[in-house]
């Protein structure tokens, strides 16, 4: 594993007895939960856990050998990391970190689950010459950078500018298993979405929300920022959602 990018280190706050595990997106960093973090400690007290997830923060190569799988039983290795020292524990993720906090909501025990931007789908047309760029292309190359309005914070976020082509496989894997998971969810849920995200189609949220078995699950859309919510202009009203969720959801 190379160096790790600046900012993109793992992130833990110990707090109280009220744990938040944070999941980040596909080619992103810990760094993307990182104010999310520090506004929960400071409001509620809240105990934050951030890690990193395996191939990245580093360099694309190392996401090379790395399976949806990796991702998933690394994330619940954390949770259960979590669950030892907090009594109550939810569980957030942004888009592709989404998918994966999904997943375990449908399998582990825990207080409710976030979505930012999820996504369970992509609506992308250039999947059709996936097949293709297998076998001729090792990289996919970034022409724009992180998804976000706030241009202040757009060259600051620990990104990759490239992946491989290898991993839009796993993320098409991870998001077949995840929509067949959805029924097995049952716990209260917090879907969050802008209207203006250009990475995630917006149809994600209200797919997700039909298809989940949850009593309690709410939906927040959001109209001004791009895709990563946790880091753009309207993060603020949402960090008190989620506030206002967990607090709503200790049991």
């Amino acid at each position: 594993m190379g160096n790790l990018m600046p900012g993109a280190e793992p992130l833990f706050i110990k707090g109280n007895d009220m744990g938040l595990l944070f999941i980040h997106g596909f080619t992103a960093s810990p760094y993307e939960g990182s104010d999310l973090a520090r506004w929960l400690h400071k409001t509620s007290g809240l105990t934050v856990s951030i890690p990193l997830l395996p191939g990245h923060g580093t360099h694309p190569e190392d996401l090379r050998d790395k399976t949806w799988e990796d991702w998933y039983n690394f994330t619940e290795d954390k949770l259960f990391e979590l669950k030892k020292i907090c009594q109550h524990v939810f569980v957030c993720g942004q888009s592709v970190g989404a998918a994966i906090a999904l997943r375990l909501a449908a399998y582990q025990t825990f207080q409710g689950v976030i979505c930012l931007a999820g996504a369970v789908f992509l609506k992308d047309w250039r999947l059709i010459f996936l097949p293709l760029a297998r076998k001729i292309v090792t990289y996919h190359y970034k022409s724009k950078g992180p998804d976000i309005r706030n241009k202040s914070l757009k060259q600051e976020i620990p990104n990759y500018p490239k992946y491989p082509v290898h991993s839009v496989d796993q993320l098409l894997e991870l998001f077949d298993n995840v929509r067949k998971d959805l029924p097995q969810i049952t716990i209260p849920a917090l879907l969050v979405h802008s209207r203006k995200d250009r990475t995630i189609h917006f149809s994600n949220l209200q797919y997700i929300y039909d298809h989940i078995a949850s009593s309690s699950k709410e939906i927040m859309v959001l109209e001004e920022s791009y895709h990563v919510i946790s880091l753009d202009v309207e993060k603020e009203q949402v960090f008190r959602r989620i506030d206002q969720f967990i607090n709503q959801n200790v049991t």
